[in-house]
């Protein structure tokens, strides 16, 4: 077989046999693979036939494989293989995952409430830290990145493609893509130091969070300009309005927290994954599912909630008083009503 050639029917690293295609990237095509050996299929990312002896290209495919290595979280797509062998083409194999890039799914479903959008956001939120506590600068967070998926528990945000990451102890002509001055990122979803080729640290994903939950409520980017020169300059000068103003379902509140997400200057930003993830969790308290939303109409026991909430907190006794209440006041009236006709009585005798 051909390095630069990989097909349906395809066996790579003697182990794993290409299924179906189930996507493509700018970088490999990836398939639903077969092990021989029995064991669970995975996906794997094959690199493009037209890359395979680009060494910039290589390096990102291996950084991508190696990113994350040693690194447990439930929200962090697990890498579970890497060979570049030379009579095959270099390739990756990760878990099999079932859902949509977010991307696909507010292409579908349009904006999200608060709830929603911010218990994804924790879960992403959950990887970065996991992988800044590691060392590891994602660079590259957008929602082509964050994969969804969706069960009758809930629903489940994975980050992927670490190809450019940045490790904190690398200096910056040694980091993928800086060699050769170039952008690293998605403009659209970069930050401000980003586009400038300034060093980033762990707040530049912050912000790349930050555009992505600020487009998950409004349905749109924070910065959206078609020119990317012009776009450049945009995500250095221009301050994207409050999602509030976009969308008035958002709350003020929250609007401000996107804003400090999205502050120009790292140092105005959230300084850590945590920090950032304290003061959503209040917002996604109780957030929907998609498939709860799915499975709502066929329920039959919708009012079991509501049946839990009387019992534990039942109503306070003098709620059942009325009609003591009730009775009181007539009696009073009755009173005083007799009163005065006494009154009168009294009254009229006097006079004769």
């Amino acid at each position: 077989m051909s390095r630069a050639s990989a097909s349906f029917g395809t066996l790579l690293g003697q182990k794993y046999e290409l299924r179906q295609r189930i996507g493509v990237g700018a970088m490999g095509l990836v398939y639903e693979a077969a092990r021989v050996d029995g064991g669970d299929a995975v996906a794997i990312k094959v690199l493009q036939q037209h890359l395979v002896d680009d060494p910039a290209v290589l390096a990102r495919f291996k950084r991508e494989a190696h990113a994350t290595e040693g690194l447990s979280d439930p929200h962090l797509v697990q890498v579970k293989d890497f060979q570049c062998n030379p009579d095959e083409p270099p390739f990756l194999v990760m878990e099999l995952l079932h859902g949509q890039t977010l991307r696909l799914l507010l292409k579908q479903q349009g904006p999200m409430p608060v709830a929603r959008a911010a218990a994804l956001a924790l879960q992403t939120l959950s990887a970065l830290g996991t992988a800044h506590r590691a060392g590891v600068i994602h660079r590259d967070i957008k929602p082509d990145n964050l994969f969804v998926t969706s069960t009758e528990a809930g629903e489940t945000v994975k980050v992927l493609d670490f190809g450019v990451a940045r490790l904190v102890h690398e200096d910056d002509a040694s980091a993928v893509g800086a060699e050769a001055g170039a952008w690293v990122g998605t403009p659209s979803f970069m930050a401000p130091e980003q586009v400038r080729c300034l060093p980033v640290d762990a707040r530049a994903d912050l912000y790349s969070l930050g555009a992505c939950v600020y487009q998950m409520v409004t349905g749109r980017q924070p910065i959206d300009v078609a020119d990317t020169v012009a776009l450049f300059s945009a995500i250095v000068e221009r301050v994207p309005p409050l999602a509030t103003e976009l969308r008035p379902e958002v709350p003020e509140e929250f609007s401000r927290l996107l804003a400090k997400a999205l502050h120009k200057n790292p140092a105005e930003r959230f300084t850590s994954a945590e920090e950032m993830a304290r003061a959503l969790a209040p917002w996604a308290v109780a957030a929907p599912t998609q498939v709860e939303a799915d499975l709502a109409p066929a329920r039959t026991d919708e009012a079991e909630p509501e049946a839990v909430t009387l019992v534990e907190n039942p109503a306070p006794e003098p709620v059942a008083s009325p009609p003591p209440r009730r009775r009181t006041s007539l009696r009073k009236r009755l009173l005083f009503v007799g009163a005065t006709v006494v009154g009168l009585g009294v009254g009229v005798a006097l006079w004769l």
